[in-house]
């Protein structure tokens, strides 16, 4: 008759921690928020433009929650695991912005607003909501600064564009909200564009190496030369 002993104890070692519990790779869902993100705001840029006509802005609904939050969401739980809290916090709180901003345009919570406020009033709303977005991006704007070129990039033109778009939203109906809003969606345009640099080059070099260039901080890639040793001979006596 075997010992229950062994049984349990062989039981038991099934169930212990691993010796090297897994936890990703810090940066491995970046390429994955960048990418969706990217999506996102270049259809809001080109209806804000005006490269299609802003009677579909709407079709930025679907793109930002279907797309956008998913992809930002299932990066940003990676950074956190990986204890990345920059790119983790940046992609769970533009997750949410993508969701909220895309519930507003969609009309969920958009026509009791203008029916309590007015048409002037939503607008003040919407736009002191950008402002607040683009104060929290210049933040982390000076974050991105140390990462890489293309990380740079992506939030300094995300923070004018905030601006670009809460200062129409804010401002009276007329050529200057037109104004702003054309610009503010060509920045939008842009960004998204280095977004997408940023995810492809990421994406891209996991596979085929260092070979998509991303301008790591301080943005040189020259690599200081040591001098040489002084292998001068001594003078023979």
């Amino acid at each position: 008759m075997s010992d229950s002993s062994d049984h349990y104890a062989t039981q038991a070692e099934a169930f212990d921690e691993p010796a090297e519990p897994f936890a990703p790779q810090a940066g491995i869902g970046v390429s994955l928020s960048v990418g969706v993100f990217g999506f996102s705001v270049l259809m809001l840029g080109m209806a804000s433009a005006r490269i299609f006509t802003p009677a579909a802005t709407s079709i930025f609904v679907p793109v930002a929650i279907g797309l956008g939050v998913f992809g930002l969401l299932l990066g940003g739980v990676f950074e956190m695991r990986a204890n990345n809290v920059f790119a983790g916090t940046f992609s769970l709180l533009y997750a949410g912005f993508l969701l909220a901003t895309g519930l507003i345009l969609r009309g969920t919570f958009s026509p009791d607003l203008v029916k309590a406020a007015g048409a002037l009033g939503f607008g003040d709303a919407f736009g002191s909501w950008l402002l607040l977005w683009c104060v929290f991006t210049a933040g982390l704007t000076y974050a991105a600064y140390y990462v890489n070129m293309p990380a740079f990039l992506a939030f300094a033109l995300l923070t004018v564009a905030y601006l670009l778009l809460g200062l129409a939203n804010i401002s009276n109906p007329g050529d200057m909200a037109t104004f702003l809003n054309k610009a503010g969606g060509w920045v939008l345009i842009a960004d998204g564009l280095a977004a997408w640099y940023l995810s492809w080059g990421l994406a891209v070099n996991s596979v085929v190496g260092e070979r998509i260039p991303l301008y790591p901080y301080p943005y040189s890639t020259a690599t200081a030369k040591e001098a040489p040793a002084d292998v001068t001979p001594m003078p023979v006596g």
